[in-house]
């Protein structure tokens, strides 16, 4: 790695989560000597791929606590290519932290966390946008709120969260997902965090960004792969 990547609000929230921990996360390929920026094994490091740029949309990443430490966690990949307009924490049911509530705060009419409409939040009478929003508002950019853990991690993340029930949600309906994954995909509508923010990009019309995003995380599964196969319990 020729150049040190800046650190960004992930780096910076993993970092936090470390000095607080009671307990050392042990992961599997935990005895690889990894890069410290991109987390993968030192031979598979691709910092060298990571070109930052501004994003029309700001981020607010959630974090499930499992999901912060782990190298295959694709929700990073976001700030490594918008640092800028991504502020990340971890997610509590009961406990948000005062920095995230104020910056939602901020955001407030502004703001959109986004998640399917599932029946549970209909039952719940979650406020939908039925509507694309804009990228800009009152000359404001428009926050996106991604939740980043498992299916089931991030489905309770949205649904058991009361200081999330007041704003609204957004679902990419199926005609843009089949769209999606004709033109960059050819797995199911099966979509890792990265995955999902490149979707939505492309949703809302800002297709370079979308491409960026995606490209790189392609970059980042082959090197995920490089790293499983190179020596003995380097696995991801």
């Amino acid at each position: 790695m020729t150049n040190t990547p800046s650190k960004h609000s992930i780096d910076i929230l993993r970092e936090e989560c470390k000095t607080d921990s009671m307990r050392p996360f042990i992961a599997r390929g935990s005895k690889a000597v990894r890069c410290a920026y991109c987390l993968m094994a030192e031979f598979a490091c691709f910092c060298h791929l990571r070109k930052s740029m501004a994003s029309p949309i700001d981020f607010i990443l959630l974090f499930h606590r499992d999901e912060i430490h782990k190298p295959t966690n694709s929700g990073r990949l976001i700030a490594d290519l918008f640092p800028e307009d991504t502020q990340a924490y971890l997610w509590s049911r009961t406990e948000p932290s005062e920095q995230l509530l104020k910056r939602l705060k901020s955001c407030q009419g502004n703001c959109t966390v986004l998640f399917p409409n599932t029946e549970t939040a209909q039952a719940q009478n979650r406020p939908l946008r039925s509507l694309i929003p804009p990228s800009h508002q009152n000359n404001k950019k428009h926050t996106f709120i991604i939740l980043d853990g498992t299916w089931k991690q991030a489905s309770k993340m949205f649904h058991q969260s009361e200081w999330l029930k007041e704003i609204p949600h957004f679902e990419i309906n199926s005609e843009a997902q089949r769209s999606f994954l004709v033109r960059h995909s050819s797995h199911q509508m099966q979509f890792a965090t990265a995955e999902v923010t490149a979707m939505l990009l492309d949703t809302l019309g800002h297709e370079k960004h979308s491409k960026h995003l995606l490209n790189y995380y392609q970059a980042f599964n082959e090197h995920c792969m490089i790293s499983r196969k190179r020596g003995n319990n380097l696995s991801l």
